[in-house]
């Protein structure tokens, strides 16, 4: 509507400035008597001008010589010279006296007061309708920045909040305005992705629980396996059937420790996974590096006394996914070191092996993460053990760093001394 007004305003400014210049030209119509009287008679008259005085002529005129200089005019208020005559809209005349032209006639064939009010009013004209299409062309696109434009903006940001993963934030919608339907059509969408973000939860929940009732079922025959294996080794003598039984007690060990492992992580999703921190002396921590150094070539230094924050039961199981995961992929002799850093209590444990890709450091501690050397070591393996060590040590309000040194892999703890 408003584009429709905005023409016909435009229309409109054409057709008066048109009737102005028609105006101007109609009245630009000369009487060529009355010039021609004033030609005739000025050149009769050239060596004598005062006697035109005499007669009464239809248009004020003046004559200039072909010097330039003014020598008649027949009234006030003329212009001085023949340039400001000529472009007033004067009309020049040559005057011929003796065979020779003279000088010029500057002729006011129109009212000079005519012209100026005439072009006066054209001016008027132009301006307000330059203001008019001003007006017209603001309102315009006011009116389509609060129809278009905002909206437009509204649904960008809107989607800008839904890809970050905000759905409790519905879309603003006029449904007055054009594309008020066409915003909420984008709230539906909304309200239709949170629906199915609560079903992916209620999916990934029931899948986790599934996960966390298995592994803890699996334990229960998993320990009966482990239990008849050892009574059969305390009776069996035949050193073929001893090494069998062996391997089925380090299978049904690692088997154990995968449950453990799936469970714990299924545990800490559900956020079910508990962790008890209380004061305990730091003279704990050499008994729990001994009770998982099954290969025997673990050797832990003195301990700063101390107390520090820890659940004895989930420190056991960080200190067990380390110096596992260090017999499995260095295979070598591990040194653990004990020093108090600032207000925590800092454990390096270091093995001698080949270390890990740089690139791969950050990722060591994510789910299921499994870098170049353990798989081309073809152990068994989930990429859970020290994803878990690190959920547990920030649990117990401590952390857990990996690091490569020039002559192996260290692992390195810190425990919150107490307070």
């Amino acid at each position: 509507m408003l584009i429709y007004i905005m023409v016909m305003v435009a229309i409109l400014a054409v057709y008066l400035l048109t009737a102005g210049l028609y105006d101007v030209s109609s009245q630009q119509a000369v009487d060529t008597v009355a010039v021609n009287e004033i030609t005739k008679l000025s050149a009769l008259n050239w060596d004598e001008p005062a006697r035109l005085d005499l007669v009464d002529f239809a248009y004020r005129f003046f004559l200039v010589d072909d010097a330039g200089a003014t020598l008649y005019s027949s009234g006030d208020g003329l212009p001085g010279n023949a340039q400001t005559a000529i472009r007033l809209g004067f009309l020049p005349m040559s005057i011929e006296s003796d065979g020779r032209i003279a000088g010029t006639a500057l002729i006011e064939t129109r009212p000079w007061g005519d012209t100026e009010r005439t072009f006066t009013r054209l001016r008027v004209v132009t301006v307000v309708t330059f203001l008019a299409l001003c007006v017209l062309n603001g309102v315009f696109l006011s009116v389509l920045y609060r129809n278009v434009v905002r909206p437009f903006r509204l649904v960008e940001r809107f989607a800008h909040k839904v890809s970050a993963g905000v759905l409790d934030e519905p879309l603003p919608a006029d449904e007055r305005n054009p594309f008020g339907l066409f915003a909420h059509s984008f709230d539906i969408m909304r309200d239709s992705l949170t629906e199915a973000r609560q079903e992916r939860y209620k999916a990934e929940r029931a899948q986790k629980e599934l996960i966390a009732s298995l592994s803890h079922d699996i334990k229960t025959p998993l320990t009966s396996i482990r239990l008849v294996t050892e009574l059969l080794q305390v009776g069996a003598e035949d050193s073929a059937l001893l090494d069998k039984l062996a391997t089925i007690e380090s299978k049904a060990n690692l088997i154990d420790r995968l449950m453990n492992d799936m469970l714990l992580s299924a545990l800490e999703e559900l956020g079910e996974l508990s962790v008890n921190p209380v004061s305990e002396s730091s003279g704990v921590l050499p008994g729990l590096f001994i009770g998982a150094d099954h290969a025997s070539r673990l050797k832990s230094g003195s301990v700063p006394p101390c107390m520090v924050d820890l659940d004895p039961a989930r420190m056991e199981q960080v200190i067990g996914n380390i110096v596992v995961n260090s017999y499995k992929y260095a295979g070598t002799a591990i040194n653990v070191s004990y020093r108090i850093v600032g207000e925590g209590l800092q454990i390096d444990i270091d093995d001698y092996g080949a270390g890990v890709e740089q690139e791969a450091l950050e990722l060591l501690t994510a789910k299921f993460y499994r870098g170049q050397n353990a798989i081309a070591s073809q152990q068994e393996g989930e990429g859970l053990g020290l994803y878990i060590a690190k959920q547990l040590m920030e649990k117990m309000g401590g952390a857990l760093e990996a690091m490569n040194r020039d002559d192996g892999f260290t692992i390195r703890l810190w425990l919150r001394l107490s307070r």
